[in-house]
């Protein structure tokens, strides 16, 4: 299943802008420690997934089908992750690093 990420940016003028897109994660690789250095997935993979402190609660993904490929849509309230209460990311981030593995779904421009 291919998960879909969100994201806010802030322009000028108390506008803002959210994006919901389509993401091919692949064979993914797992941090929980910063590595900055980190251009690019270790050989062998192609995404990187930093494990946070909380993530959505799982059971209130919604899951939809979009040109045939199912994807979930994380809905729930974060919660705490004990397996990752040691890493140094709040919530668990999804990195990619081809445009290819991205498709833009819905983009909205809303007042702050």
């Amino acid at each position: 299943m291919c998960p879909p990420v969100t994201g806010m940016s802030c322009g000028a003028h108390d506008i803002g802008y959210m994006f919901l897109g389509e993401v091919a994660l692949g064979r993914e690789y797992h941090i929980t420690v910063y590595e900055p250095s980190l251009k690019q997935p270790s050989p062998g993979f192609d995404s990187v997934i930093a494990r946070g402190h909380t993530e959505p609660v799982p059971t209130q993904d919604t899951k939809l089908e979009l040109d045939g490929q199912r994807v979930v849509v994380p809905q729930g309230q974060p919660m705490p992750c004990p397996e990752f209460s040691s890493s140094s990311f709040f919530q668990s981030e999804y990195l990619i690093y081809q445009e290819s593995q991205c498709r833009l779904r819905y983009l909205l421009e809303v007042r702050l």
